[in-house]
């Protein structure tokens, strides 16, 4: 078994930097790298090569934060070091490593440090040139291609970071957009149904004799039974949304007998549904795929209530290529035909059809009849 312990940044460049620190004091390694302008050491090792040294490597523990400082620390170190002709040090790899964070991570005074640093490079071989390099200004300019690369990578670096960024920006926003379009369905689904019902039943109280007590009574009941299926519906989807900390939510799945519920709400509203079962397997299906055929029931019995009221609605559940729901709202007569309903509805229906793996059809018959049919598979992964 592998076990990774990944390190803050900030921790990673202070070993990096004291890493580099002491290799550039351990014999053998320490005077492996650059010699910019001498063929031998000018002057001995001395206290000051050894403040030098550790001006390159140090700045290294910032350059994360920092890459700006670091940058022009390391730069004034070397180039100092090499103008006083000092032994080549292991701690010059400092300086394309602080060109290259630079150049991926510095955001301010970009073109400002470029200008800088070429200057600086510029005022240091032309130093050693009259000091009496034995190097010509040719060397000098063919060595600056090792500094400029560094950086340029460092830029191109920066620029897939940037893309990745981006990327990742704009799947968070789909990933949000997503959440929000199926919050919104779930809300609509459940609001929409159970308020169309609860006014469909108010509606109704209106034309009852008020000395028929018992219908008054009976439509009351059904408001009140309406209202508090909604209430636990939504407090279902508010559970998902945030739920305790102390209990694990469990997800009620929609059977057969929900189906049922479902459909006697809306005939005490006053609108005739009738429910036909075959040979279907709903209760061997996935609980995503009952979960949205009873959606659909929903929707269809909504806009049943809504466009065509009292019209005879029918619901059939039903089997063969998979699991068929279908939901029938009948005409009111030739001049009168059920309307196709509008809305988001039916968008975020066919939505939520589509992520279980099926299709959603919605048409109006040659008799006027509307039918909201879905096509699932019986299993579904979530998606």
């Amino acid at each position: 078994m592998r076990f990774s312990w990944p390190l803050p940044a900030g921790v990673r460049d202070t070993a990096l930097a004291v890493a580099v620190a002491v290799l550039s004091f351990v014999p053998g390694v320490a005077d492996k790298g650059t010699a910019l302008g001498w063929q031998a050491a000018q002057r001995p090792f001395d206290v000051l090569a050894i403040c030098l040294v550790l001006a390159h490597a140090l700045p290294l523990a910032v350059r994360g934060r920092h890459p700006e400082l670091t940058l022009a620390v390391t730069s004034a170190a070397f180039f100092l070091y090499q103008g006083l002709g000092y032994r080549p040090t292991f701690a010059s790899i400092s300086l394309y490593l602080a060109l290259y964070s630079a150049g991926m991570l510095q955001n301010r005074f970009r073109a400002a440090s470029v200008v800088l640093w070429c200057a600086g490079y510029a005022t240091t071989a032309w130093g050693m040139i009259h000091a009496g390099s034995p190097f010509p200004a040719g060397d000098f300019l063919l060595f600056f291609a090792l500094p400029a690369g560094c950086w340029l990578l460092g830029t191109v670096a920066r620029g897939r970071l940037r893309e990745q960024s981006l990327r990742s920006r704009e799947r968070a926003d789909d990933e949000l957009r997503e959440e929000r379009e199926r919050i919104a369905r779930e809300l609509h689904d459940v609001v929409t149904h159970h308020v169309t019902a609860m006014v469909m039943q108010a509606d109704a109280a209106q034309y009852v004799d008020p000395a028929d007590r018992a219908r008054i009574t009976n439509g009351l009941v059904a408001i009140g039974s309406t209202g508090r299926r909604a209430l636990a519906d939504l407090r279902e989807l508010l559970n998902v949304l945030t739920p305790p900390h102390d209990a694990r939510f469990a997800t009620r799945e929609p059977t057969i007998s929900r189906l049922a519920d479902l459909v006697e709400q809306t005939r005490a509203a006053g609108q005739p549904v009738e429910l036909t079962e075959d040979d279907h397997g709903y209760e061997t299906a996935s609980g995503l795929v009952r979960l949205t055929v009873y959606r659909v029931v929903q929707e269809g019995l909504t806009n049943a209530l809504k466009h065509a009221p009292g019209r005879r609605t029918s619901v059939r559940i039903h089997g063969g290529d998979g699991l068929v729901a279908e939901v029938t709202t009948e005409p009111g007569g030739p001049d009168r035909p059920a309307p196709a309903p509008p809305g988001r509805g039916l968008a975020g229906l066919e939505r939520r059809v589509s992520l279980a793996g099926g299709e959603l059809t919605a048409h109006r018959r040659e008799d006027g009849a509307f039918v909201l049919r879905a096509r699932l598979p019986l299993q579904a992964d979530h998606r």
